[in-house]
């Protein structure tokens, strides 16, 4: 039987770079920006085989070769990692989105949509624009060069091939989420509040004066003073954002050593038949 040689690495090699890859490609599946739509995928494919071999050639191989049962078992936990990685990674950019979306419920833009071509699918004018300042903060910020250090960092907190899920993690994802939801209020509540009030006082100018027609004045009214508060709050998307996108990293360091916190003790070799 001729030994095992794929471009001169040996079984256990193999394996190694083969995990890689598929935590790799789970992260670029779900990872802000690189996930996108107009990404085309032959260029997501090519990047995640340049950190396929850039990580795997300095990860510490596994020992020995798995069976095909562990392989497989490897192969989902790898999949799972990247996944985890690349949501946690996108809650930064719902909630930037939603905050949008609730400036334009408040205004009234609701009803008009737009295509997202990140996503494919339909979403508000003003959720959009927040969207594209904020993916545009991120790649000034240097928030990128972050995550793809986050993704090779994973390798020294979760070495190959098995991770174990403890239940901290869920605990850091629903915290995680609800920092997403405070940076929701943090970005929305200047416009939103404010439109509040104003339609608390319209509603008294329609008690006072009810011969007045309110809905005309009204939503003239409310499109106004939204846009001139959402003019006047965009600078706080340049204070507030980066310190979100600067704790992002910690973010990610604390799921890993959840994942990590209860490790499965690595399989034992296969026996080999002797001749």
């Amino acid at each position: 039987m001729h030994p095992f040689n794929v471009f001169g690495l040996n079984q256990a090699q193999f394996e190694t770079y083969l995990l890689v890859a598929v935590r790799i490609m789970g992260m670029f599946s779900v990872m802000p920006i690189f996930s996108g739509q107009q990404v085309p995928v032959l260029l997501r494919v090519g990047l995640s085989v340049i950190m396929t071999f850039a990580i795997g050639s300095v990860v510490t191989p596994m020992a020995d070769s798995l069976p095909l049962g562990p392989l497989a078992a490897g192969v989902i936990a790898q999949g799972v990692i990247g996944i985890v990685f690349g949501f946690v990674a996108s809650l930064v950019f719902t909630g930037i989105q939603f905050a949008g979306q609730i400036i334009d419920t408040q205004i009234g833009f609701a009803i008009a949509n737009i295509i997202n071509p990140t996503t494919q699918q339909q979403v508000t004018i003003i959720g959009e624009l927040e969207l594209a300042l904020g993916t545009l903060l991120y790649l000034i910020t240097n928030g990128h060069h972050a995550l793809l250090q986050g993704m090779a960092g994973s390798f020294t907190l979760l070495p190959l091939p098995y991770v174990d899920p403890h239940i901290v993690v869920a605990s850091d994802v629903v915290h995680f989420f609800t920092e997403a939801l405070f940076l929701v209020f943090r970005i929305g509540a200047p416009v939103a509040v404010t439109l509040v009030v104003v339609n608390i006082a319209l509603a008294f100018m329609a008690r006072v004066a009810p011969q007045m027609n309110v809905f005309v004045i009204g939503f003239p009214l409310q499109i106004a003073i939204g846009l001139i508060m959402l003019i006047v709050s965009l600078p706080l998307m340049g204070f507030v954002l980066p310190q979100v996108f600067a704790e992002q990293p910690a973010q990610l360091d604390a799921v890993f050593r959840g994942l990590a916190a209860s490790p499965l003790p690595a399989p034992a070799p296969s026996p080999t038949k002797t001749p």
